[in-house]
């Protein structure tokens, strides 16, 4: 009996440790796998970290970010920022990914103006806003696509800051661009003119203002003398030719336009109820004067130019050259421009490509660029496009 109680109990140890080993096993076996699968997971993460990491390295790279003639203009404050100073960037992207531009610093070294330093904030620290304010960019202009052109970014300053623009060009603000891969892109403006011969790009400046005539006319402004309706909501200053900007002008002798060839040029905007007047050649014309400058070392004719401002696309505003304003004259065959002289390029807009006219719910700006030759066949040949400061539709005044 004894015998086989020790018996059974020697069996019983034997499944006891069977068993015991089994679990034993079964709990390696599975920490095995449960650090396999995590080792796998790992590894697998890692792999998409280093794929996204060199995805995003390789992005970085391919950035390329180019800033166009003549990098800023400056632009006249307007309803939606009274304290402000504007000034509008032309940029292009020639890389193959979208760029987003999350900071812009501005460092001011010259001493002409109220620039980017002391007492200012140096350098000043520009970073996007969905609304105008100081020290900002406009948020929804902040993305530029790949392969796009001519990109305008719109730029606010307090009215306290003036960057640094001297006669003759020579560059006195430096200008950084920051990515948000990381990217930095600097210049210096204004851009020095270089001067290669008569085929070089010498304009500068780029101001512009409007006019307009027919049912509506701006000399019925009140910035004119005048006491129009609604629709006529100017009140700068006015001032015979020549005027700061800050003032509406009175240009007489410009052959080709109604009441006895005058024109009074008043900032640059317009109501929305003028613009749907002028539109599709309806009764009223508007015309643009744009303000430049020979900044070469070299006289010039401009036998022709045209202009071009757009929104959103597909919708422009073109015109064609009407004559020079120089020296208080107008005339249709421009004189010869020498070195370091101002004058005012007008053009006639003669073609309105804008089915819904922008501006019926809240006030948008145009952008553009104007373009100038003196059409010469030779080596004398000359050529330029001037980057203009905007035109602003209002919904109302």
């Amino acid at each position: 009996m004894a015998k086989v109680l020790l018996t059974r109990l020697r069996c019983r140890r034997a499944v006891s440790t069977l068993i015991g080993g089994l679990i034993v096993l079964t709990v390696l076996l599975a920490a095995v796998a449960i650090i396999s699968m995590t080792s796998q997971q790992f590894f697998q993460y890692q792999q998409t970290v280093n794929s996204v990491a060199s995805y995003r390295n390789q992005q970085q790279l391919v950035e390329k970010l180019v800033v166009n003639s003549p990098g800023l203009v400056a632009n006249l404050a307007w309803n939606g920022c009274t304290n402000c100073n504007m000034y509008n960037m032309s940029l292009s992207n020639l890389g193959s990914v979208g760029i987003q531009l999350v900071r812009i610093y501005i460092n001011s070294t010259g001493s002409i103006g109220s620039g980017c330093s002391s007492p200012n904030p140096q350098p000043c620290i520009i970073a996007p806003s969905s609304s105008t304010t100081n020290y900002a960019f406009g948020q929804a202009n902040a993305f530029i696509n790949a392969g796009e052109l001519n990109h305008c970014l719109l730029l606010w300053l307090p009215n306290t800051v003036t960057l640094p623009n001297p006669t003759p060009a020579y560059p006195e603000n430096t200008v950084t661009l920051v990515t948000a891969r990381g990217n930095v892109f600097t210049f210096q403006w204004p851009f020095q003119t270089q001067t290669f011969g008569q085929s070089q790009s010498a304009f500068s400046s780029g101001n512009i203002k409007v006019a307009y005539q027919g049912t509506y006319d701006s000399e019925n402004e009140p910035a004119a003398g005048g006491n129009g309706g609604s629709a006529y909501c100017h009140h700068e200053t006015s001032q015979p030719y020549p005027a700061p900007p800050g003032y509406a002008e009175k240009l007489t002798g410009i052959t080709g336009a109604g009441d006895g060839g005058v024109l009074w040029f008043m900032n640059p905007w317009v109501t929305q109820t003028i613009m749907n007047s002028a539109n599709n050649e309806g009764p009223t014309t508007v015309y643009i004067y744009v303000d430049v400058v020979n900044a070469g070392n070299v006289a010039y004719n401009v036998a022709a130019a045209t202009i071009d401002l757009t929104w959103s696309g597909s919708n422009h505003l073109d015109g064609w050259l009407l004559g020079v304003f120089y020296n208080g004259q107008f005339f249709t065959t421009s004189p010869t421009i020498p070195p370091g002289a101002s004058y005012y390029a007008i053009f006639e807009l003669t073609v309105f490509t804008i089915g819904n006219p922008p501006g019926a719910t809240q006030s948008v700006m145009l952008w553009g660029a104007a373009s100038f030759t003196d059409q010469t066949e030779n080596q004398s040949y000359f050529s330029g496009t001037i980057l203009l400061s905007g035109l602003w539709i209002r919904a109302s005044c």
